[in-house]
């Protein structure tokens, strides 16, 4: 699964580490040349991406839109402050949510302004970002019941009383939560309507402004904004302090993106959390991090360790401590959004067959929320069926590789857990690949047998054919039958 980190660290881990009874300002604004600001959140008390303001001749540009309405609208009141011109474009740097979900709230402010994204980054702020808000709202929701239950019982998690720095910690953190419910309940979609697939020089008046795709990191999609004459960067979560996240990155190609991001003349950097970099002495410490994993992950390929193994072999304990510098949730986001999903990205990377499965494979739209993931050989598929709350896979692959490629692909389609796996053909014969998608999702239910089943409302009728299994949606006039392919009924 992966929902921005922005969501998971939050309602996973924990509190933010500097919550406490002491105020803590949630975000200041810094002044980086002649019309350029930075608005920069603290990651010690809630996970929000920095803004950047850039004050042109006749209007304003921005970078990143914050994670929900009311962040952002609080970013426009810091442009208001320092101009009354319009903000004219907002650049989504990427998918996660904490960059995105404040786009309404520009939209409404500032109607005609344009959303600019990779194309890629387009299709993951739908498919990812906005389509789990039903889920993420479940998700807040508990955390809030979770919270105000510390309150009332006056009992924490481990025990512990609540009072003090900790009631303090719980009340700030559940004002957060129940903001953060609120935004999204009153959520819109507003989606990037300029694609920058590979680079766009604007020229605002005597500013030039930079968009530049320099590669996969991060995310797939990651764009950066240079303003040369000002020698000012920003990377988006290309580089995040101080504990990098990497959820479903690309790591070999981020070594190559952070090289190039290094190659250019920039003297001041807006990271996409943390304080402005004056040089590069942080990003580099994050490359030959990615650098380290990935030689370790290559030790452990050499072994033909499974991944699960390897995530237990590669822990690189002085690397971890460096950034986590003894703050136990900072170490928490670490284990949970850094280490272990580096090494599964790297270990499916470094896989000679799964990267030619995933390379040769061919992920498709068929209808509303189904998508079907197919070998160019024939050789079996998945069909995704994308719900409000989960996911149901429907699969006749048979080998490992393939699979892996599929759960990959999956991850650029979908955060919502997989509840169900529908086995069509010889159970037996497909052993390899559900061996993958078992360990990959092992809360899901195997089905192997005729049924019905009803995730989220959606009725999946599972029935016997020809010596095999078929499933149909009769709501929607969806039949998938063994090889996996999709097709309308009449």
């Amino acid at each position: 699964m992966r929902i921005s980190p922005a969501i998971i660290l939050l309602t996973c881990l924990g509190f933010p580490t500097g919550a406490g009874a002491q105020a803590v300002p949630r975000y200041s604004v810094e002044k980086l040349a002649d019309g350029v600001h930075a608005v920069i959140y603290n990651s010690d008390i809630d996970v929000e991406g920095n803004t950047l303001i850039v004050i042109n001749d006749e209007d304003v540009f921005v970078v990143d839109s914050n994670a929900g309405i009311t962040t952002a609208r609080a970013t426009i009141a810091e442009v208001r402050k320092l101009t009354p011109k319009p903000v004219r474009y907002v650049v989504n740097t990427h998918w996660h949510d904490d960059h995105v979900f404040g786009n309404q709230a520009y939209a409404d402010a500032y109607p005609g302004v344009e959303f600019i994204a990779h194309p890629l980054t387009r299709q993951d702020i739908v498919n990812h970002a906005f389509a789990s808000n039903t889920f993420v709202l479940d998700l807040i929701e508990a955390d809030i019941h979770r919270l105000e239950g510390y309150l009332k019982t006056g009992v924490y998690r481990d025990g512990k009383p609540v009072a003090g720095e900790l009631e303090a910690r719980i009340r700030n953190y559940l004002a957060n939560r129940r903001e953060a419910f609120a935004d999204r309940r009153a959520f819109r979609p507003v989606v990037p309507t300029v694609d920058v697939a590979d680079a766009l020089t604007m020229k605002r008046g005597t500013r030039e402004i930079q968009i530049r795709f320099l590669g996969r990191g991060n995310t797939r999609g990651d764009l950066v904004v240079y303003l040369p004459a000002e020698r000012i960067v920003a990377t988006g979560d290309l580089v995040v302090y101080p504990v990098p996240y990497a959820t479903n990155v690309y790591a070999t190609d981020w070594v190559k993106t952070l090289d190039a991001l290094m190659a250019l003349p920039a003297a001041t950097v807006l990271p996409g959390h943390g304080p402005v970099m004056r040089d590069w002495t942080y990003v580099r410490r994050v490359k030959d991090t990615l650098e380290s994993h990935l030689s370790a992950v290559r030790d452990a390929k050499k072994q033909s360790l499974s991944l699960t193994r390897t995530q237990e072999v590669v822990q690189l304990p002085e690397i971890r401590d460096s950034f986590v510098a003894g703050n136990e949730p900072r170490r928490a986001g670490y284990e949970a959004f850094f280490r272990p999903t580096l090494v599964r990205n790297a270990w499916e990377e470094l896989d000679p067959a799964i990267m030619h499965a995933y390379e040769t494979a061919t992920t498709q739209p068929f209808a509303d929320g189904v998508y079907t993931i197919d070998r160019r050989d024939g050789d079996g598929g998945i069909t995704a069926l994308l719900n409000p709350k989960d996911t149901v896979l429907v699969t006749s692959l048979a080998a490992a590789a393939p699979a892996w490629a599929a759960v990959r692909s999956l991850r650029e389609l979908t955060d919502k857990p997989v509840k169900h796996i529908i086995v069509l053909g010889d159970v037996a014969a497909q052993k390899g690949a559900l061996d993958v998608l078992k360990e990959t999702y092992p809360k899901a239910e195997v089905l192997t047998g005729a049924g019905v089943i009803s995730p989220d409302g959606r009725k999946i009728r599972i029935f016997s054919e020809n010596e095999s299994l078929a499933v149909e949606i009769p709501s929607e006039r969806i039949r998938i039958e063994r090889g996996g392919k999709a097709a309308k009924t009449r």
